[in-house]
């Protein structure tokens, strides 16, 4: 019993990291963040700034002597740092589980669908919250681009389903979401060897359903008033979630990959006055006075590629690629100089890397800096109904902070150290090119953690390949992997993927190794426990191992 209390006690301090992550309106201690050029975005630039963190909020901003630093604050010295208010992307599809294939092929869908069965594209039920798979490499990709928040949407079939907003602070869904349900995704698409299978056909099927919706609502509405000599209403699901967007004015985001389908949008946002937006648009600046008259909220994609049927890739390989290289980049700084206010978003992007890149590119096309600053944190907060928790660095929004090297779009940028809800993370940055080295360390050690609450026996197998290393932890609580292991000289780094009590999560070793010995600290988000083994000679036996 003693054993297992020093072995849970040695990381006591990761698990209530991971307890912190895992529980809804958990608080963090309090950080005072100090000698950085604060950008509040909603105001001008604080050099010499502060910001003080508590409980999960921003609980004061302004330039250092000016105010208190509490007496319990862990002090963040970021001195040549720039603060940003946590990017927003307003549209992704990242985080959620991959769509199952269709059991069947598109030519028997239609003959073998059974009567009671409902059509492949009536998807309006399906709840991205539902469907989300966190991945820790995906959100460690996200805050490396200085995202904080996001708009998760389902992104198949004409109804695609409804979205959940996303604060990401951690592996535990539950205490991501800001919003739950968002809206509902429409796609202009057609159905999969069934109807509608024409773009017609799907705007009939669009109109029917939302004049269905129009009518269900109406005859339930009348039954409950005087139900005599009426007919009972029949239960209608898809109807059912149709209801709050077309009848109560909840967003509905029509995806728009042409010109063509911003139009549809905007005819149909008209015709049953819906409460719509226009996500994708990357073709916004052809129909430009269809926008501004509109003036529907605006989520224009970072993908600048053209789309397929553009008059721009059919007329011959010359202007594809000034399509690519610079008409198409330019959307969002034609969009800007015609008066369109917009969020952008990373719709499209399969790669968190490349959102930065994106940026970079449209910046490049004529959008001032500070405006895809606006476009990437107030904006999108606003049109997602989050403007009053995050957007911007002020007294009372949640403490949503990027710690940038340098100006946050500049290539050479670095994001280092980021908040989410108050939550300190250490951005894990690529790892230097490794110096050659002659050691060989392959094989099983025999090591001791070490920490103020006692110490734990474990037995490390390493596998070296040239500079890189892999491998396992083994004690008794359990065997967790070794990632990402870089041997450069005798300096060793490597990441390790614990679980504890059922909790995932991430530690980092760094240290030196001989063919003999090794040494270094392992930390946990600010933690530390010293880290010291003994190889195992060729043949010989572990204590330890399960």
């Amino acid at each position: 019993m003693k054993k297992q209390k020093i072995i849970l006690s040695i990381f006591l301090s990761a698990i209530l990291i991971i307890a912190t992550l895992s529980v809804y309106a958990e608080v963090g201690p309090t950080y005072a963040i100090v000698h950085c050029t604060v950008v509040p975005v909603s105001g001008p630039p604080v050099e010499n700034g502060v910001i003080i963190i508590r409980n999960g909020l921003i609980e004061a901003v302004g330039v250092f002597g000016g105010i208190t630093i509490p007496d319990d604050a862990e002090v963040i010295e970021a001195g040549e740092m720039y603060a940003y208010p946590g990017l927003i992307s307003a549209h992704t599809n990242l985080l959620l589980e991959p769509a199952r294939p269709p059991s069947q092929t598109q030519g028997e869908a239609s003959s073998s669908q059974q009567p009671d069965e409902k059509p492949g594209w009536q998807k309006a039920e399906l709840m991205a919250f539902e469907s989300l798979r966190i991945k820790k490499t995906t959100i460690e990709d996200l805050y490396k681009a200085g995202i904080t928040t996001i708009l998760v949407a389902p992104e198949q079939n004409i109804f695609a389903g409804q979205s959940v907003v996303l604060n990401l602070r951690g592996e535990s869904k539950e205490a991501m979401v800001l919003k739950q349900p968002f809206g509902l995704h429409v796609n202009f698409v057609t159905a999969r060897g069934e109807y509608p299978s024409s773009l017609m056909g799907t705007m009939a099927l669009l109109r029917q359903s939302f004049l269905d919706t129009e009518h269900y609502r109406l005859y339930k509405e009348q039954f409950t008033k005087s139900p005599s000599g009426l007919k009972r209403p029949e239960y209608n699901p898809f109807l059912e979630n149709l209801l709050p967007y077309v009848i109560n004015k909840k967003p509905i985001i029509f995806n728009c990959a042409n010109i063509e389908d911003i139009k549809r949008a905007i005819r149909l946002t008209q015709e049953f006055k819906l409460n719509s937006y226009i996500s994708g648009a990357n073709e916004a600046w052809r129909v430009v006075d269809w926008i501004k008259k509109a003036q529907l909220p605006l989520l224009v994609s970072l993908d600048t590629r053209p789309p397929n049927m553009s008059k721009y890739v059919r007329q011959g390989d010359a202007l594809k690629k000034e399509a690519e290289e610079s008409i198409y980049p330019a959307n969002a700084a034609n969009l800007y100089k015609d008066g369109v206010k917009f969020a952008l978003t990373s719709l499209g992007l399969s790669k968190s890397a490349d959102i930065r890149k994106n940026l970079r590119t449209v910046i490049k096309a004529g959008f001032p800096e500070e405006e895809v600053l606006k476009a990437m944190t107030l904006y999108p907060a606003e049109y997602l109904g989050i403007k009053n928790l995050v957007g911007s660095l002020e007294p009372g929004k949640i403490a949503n902070v990027v710690l940038t090297t340098g100006k946050i779009f500049d290539e050479k940028t670095v994001v280092q150290k980021i908040f989410v809800d108050g939550m300190f993370f250490e951005v894990k940055q690529p790892s230097k090119k490794a110096e050659p080295t002659s050691l060989d360390i392959s094989g099983k050690w025999k090591a001791v953690v070490d920490s103020s609450m006692g110490a734990m026996d474990m037995t490390i197998e390493f596998i070296q390949d040239g500079s890189n290393i892999t491998g396992s932890f083994t004690s008794e609580m359990g065997k967790w992997d070794i990632t990402d292991g870089v041997l450069s000289g005798n300096e060793l780094t490597f990441s390790i993927s614990a679980n504890i009590m059922g909790e995932s999560m991430a530690m980092e070793f760094s240290g030196t190794v001989d063919e003999e010995s090794l040494e270094g600290d392992i930390s946990v988000q600010g933690e530390n426990a010293k880290l010291k083994a003994t190889k195992i000679p060729d043949g010989g036996v572990e204590e330890n191992s399960l």
